[in-house]
C-alpha cells in the first residue's frame, strides 16, 4: 500500500510540475509546448486556455498559456497570443510594443520584432482581412531567450498561415538585428543616429546634451530615438525628443499601402511620394531597389522644450533634414523623373 502511495505521489508530481503528460501543441495546436516552455522562465506545467483559430473571424483568435508549479519558489508566468488587424504603420509606431529602439528585428521570409516582453509577426498578405493582420505575443515575465521567443512567434504564425491556407512561412525567423547597445549613448554631430549629415545643431536647446538609442543604420527595419539629457524625467523623458523609423521591408510597405489613408504627396526634396495615413510617414520611390518608408515623430520632451524655448524649430523643420540624411544613408536616390 505504501508503495502504491509513493507511485501515485510521484505521478502526481510529474503531472503537476513537468510537461511529460502535456500535449505537444497547445491553443488548438497553434503553439509548440516545447517552445512555450523555453520562452516562459522557471519550471512547471503548462496549461492553455483557448480553442485556437476562430473560424468566423481570424482576428478574434485569442489564447493564454500559463506555467505553474507546486515546487516552492518556482513562481508563475504566462504567455498571451492574439491576432489583430492593424493600420499598416502600427508595427513601426513608437506607441506600440515592442518599443522600437530597444527591440530586435527580423526580416526576409518572415517579418517581425521581439523584446523581453512582447513579440510580433506580420502574417502573409493573403491572410489579411480588410486590413493587415499581425500575430502578437506577450509574456508576464521577461522571456528567457529572445531568439526562442522569436522562434515561437514565427512557428505560430507559420501554423496559422498553413491552417488557413494563406501563405508559407519558415519554421524559424532570420537573423535578429538588435540595438547597437542596451543603453542610450551621446550623439555624434553630423552622424546623428548613424545617418550621414544629420545634425542636432540648431535643432535642440543650446547647451543641451543629446542621447540616441536604436539599431545601426542602414537596416531593413530601423529605429532611433533622441533624448535630451536634461531635467525632465518620468513619462516626458521616456517619450524622448524626436523619434525616427525607416524600412524597406516589402511586406510592411504593402501593409501601409493596403490601409486607407495612403495617398500621393510631395517630399521635402521634391520627389513624388506616398503619404501614409495623413502624415504618419512617407513611402519614397528609389531609383535603385525597393521603396523606402520614413517617419518622424516628436516626443513629449519636444513639446516641453518648445514651451520653454520659443525659438525652437517647428516640428516640420525636423522632417526634411532627416529624410535627406536617411535617403542618403539607406541608398534611396530619387528616380530621374522626380529629380
Amino acid at each position: 500500500m505504501a508503495a502504491v502511495v509513493v507511485v501515485v505521489a510521484a505521478l502526481l508530481h510529474v503531472w503537476r510540475n513537468t510537461n511529460v503528460l502535456t500535449a505537444d501543441r497547445l491553443c488548438g495546436d497553434l503553439i509548440s509546448t516545447e517552445q512555450a516552455d523555453a520562452v516562459l522562465p522557471g519550471s512547471g506545467r503548462l496549461d492553455a486556455e483557448g480553442d485556437g483559430l476562430d473560424d468566423d473571424d481570424l482576428t478574434d483568435t485569442r489564447c493564454r498559456i500559463e506555467k505553474s508549479s507546486v515546487v516552492l519558489g518556482s513562481g508563475e508566468s504566462g504567455l498571451s497570443v492574439r491576432l489583430w488587424g492593424v493600420r499598416g504603420h502600427d508595427p513601426l509606431s513608437f506607441d506600440s510594443e515592442p518599443y522600437p529602439p530597444g527591440a530586435s528585428y527580423f526580416t526576409g521570409e518572415v517579418t517581425g520584432g521581439v523584446n523581453a516582453y512582447k513579440a510580433w509577426v506580420m502574417l502573409p498578405e493573403k491572410c489579411w482581412t480588410d486590413r493587415p493582420v499581425v500575430a502578437e505575443f506577450s509574456v508576464d515575465e521577461p522571456a528567457a531567450d529572445r531568439t526562442a521567443f522569436a522562434a515561437l512567434a514565427t512557428d505560430t504564425a507559420r501554423t496559422i498561415a498553413a491552417r488557413t491556407k494563406c501563405g508559407d512561412l519558415p519554421e524559424k525567423p532570420g537573423t535578429l538585428v538588435s540595438p547597437r547597445s542596451d543603453a542610450a549613448r551621446p550623439v555624434s554631430e553630423g552622424q546623428v543616429c548613424g545617418l550621414d549629415g544629420l545634425t542636432v545643431a540648431g535643432q535642440v536647446p543650446a547647451g543641451t546634451k543629446v542621447l540616441e538609442e536604436g539599431q545601426k543604420a542602414p537596416a531593413d527595419l530601423w529605429f532611433c530615438k533622441l533624448t535630451l539629457d536634461d531635467e525632465t524625467n518620468g513619462f516626458v523623458r521616456n517619450d524622448g525628443f524626436m523619434k525616427y523609423a525607416a524600412t524597406r521591408d516589402p511586406l510592411l510597405i504593402a501593409a501601409m499601402r493596403k490601409f486607407p489613408g495612403t495617398a500621393g504627396s510631395t517630399a521635402p526634396d521634391g520627389r513624388s511620394v506616398e503619404e501614409v495615413d495623413k502624415g504618419a510617414g512617407f513611402i519614397l520611390p528609389c531609383a535603385d531597389g525597393d521603396p523606402l518608408y520614413l517617419a518622424v515623430e516628436s516626443g513629449q520632451q519636444y513639446l516641453k522644450a518648445g514651451k520653454r524655448h520659443p525659438d525652437l524649430p517647428r516640428r516640420d523643420a525636423y522632417v526634411g533634414p532627416f529624410m535627406k540624411a536617411a535617403a542618403q544613408t539607406f541608398g534611396c536616390t530619387a528616380p530621374a523623373e522626380a529629380q
